[in-house]
């Protein structure tokens, strides 16, 4: 797997333009606020994300013109947006990440909607990864923070995975496996840095992005990284239609599957209070009763989806475990 090219430091974003002949810009109104000024020229067209439906981002790329460069600046969504339009117009990618909330940032593939469910399309490696650190550090720590769920949620993943080999209906590989465990150790050992969204903190948990996308990569899906705290995310966003802080809602899902896994809940649940990363309801912006909905129908959204083997295929979550289990994620 060839890695992007990524470039730490500071007064990054006030050169990038000087690159390219025209480009064009894919961001929301917030990060575009803080760094509109500082690109030094006007792009081609600027494109603000409002959905990752599939149909509008087919209808936006039909409408972009061709480019030398696309720059995505912002959060996950514009990165990904950013993404498909240089996939489709065959324009370099250069990838401005505001928050380190997600490692969408160092994978090819694009996390589309249809009707509300999440669809993997594409094939486009940003070809540079601009980390400005004064611009990352400008945001708020609960945004980099929620950065750390794409590796945490390794810990179930892995659990899932294994339960999967022992039914014969995958292989699983020790070797990737023990690596990519070793991650969650790695950042749970540099916490402090990663809470305080430190040049450290920033470069470790990049560096952590490039690792678990690499060991993904080397297996052949995400499935090492993947599992059923991912997909209780998606059905939550399924069912209520809500835009999540992704990091945090693949936190939200680690602490309810731990616990279902009976998977060391208290050590994970440790580290994401020892990292600041936001896990529960009130914080991620969801009610209880939209937990429980999500944990209710869950079975139903993996077995109508075809998304791979995972302890939900394995329990009956009864109404009186779905309230205990929400009740603690709740409590404190």
């Amino acid at each position: 797997m060839k890695r992007p090219k990524i470039i730490f430091g500071r007064n990054l974003i006030d050169k990038v333009a000087k690159k390219f002949d025209s480009f064009i810009v894919i961001t929301t109104q917030p990060p575009w606020n803080l760094v509109r000024g500082r690109i030094g020229r006007t792009p081609a067209k600027c494109v603000f994300v409002r959905t990752m439906e599939r149909e509008w981002i087919e209808e936006v790329a039909k409408d972009c013109p061709r480019t030398d460069a696309v720059l995505g600046i912002g959060g996950g969504a514009a990165i990904d947006l950013g993404k498909y339009i240089a996939w489709k117009t065959g324009a370099k990618l250069i990838a401005i990440p505001t928050i380190i909330s997600a490692d969408a940032v160092v994978t090819r593939e694009v996390a589309v909607r249809e009707g509300g469910r999440v669809r993997y399309v594409g094939n486009k490696m940003p070809d540079e990864v601009l980390i400005d650190y004064a611009t990352i550090q400008n945001a708020p720590k609960r945004l980099n923070r929620a950065g750390a769920g794409d590796i945490l949620s390794i810990h179930t993943a892995l659990y899932d995975w294994k339960l999967a080999s022992e039914k014969h209906l995958e292989k699983f590989d020790e070797g990737i496996a023990r690596k990519s465990k070793n991650l969650i150790r790695i950042l749970r050992n540099h916490s402090e840095e990663i809470r305080e969204v430190t040049e450290e903190g920033i470069n470790l948990l990049m560096e952590l992005y490039l690792k678990e996308t690499e060991l993904c990569h080397r297996f052949g899906s995400s499935r090492p990284e993947e599992g059923s705290e991912h997909f209780l995310a998606y059905n939550l966003e399924y069912l209520t239609r809500k835009r999540f802080l992704h990091g945090e809602a693949v936190g939200l899902g680690v602490f309810l599957m731990a616990h279902i896994q009976n998977n060391e809940p208290n050590e994970i649940t440790q580290t994401m209070e020892w990292i600041g990363l936001n896990y529960k309801p009130s914080a991620v912006g969801v009610t209880p009763s939209e937990v429980r909905e999500a944990l209710a129908t869950l079975k139903k959204y993996v077995e109508e989806e075809r998304l791979p083997y995972s302890i939900i295929n394995e329990v009956e979550l009864t109404d009186a475990t779905i309230y205990k289990l929400v009740e603690k994620l709740s409590s404190g």
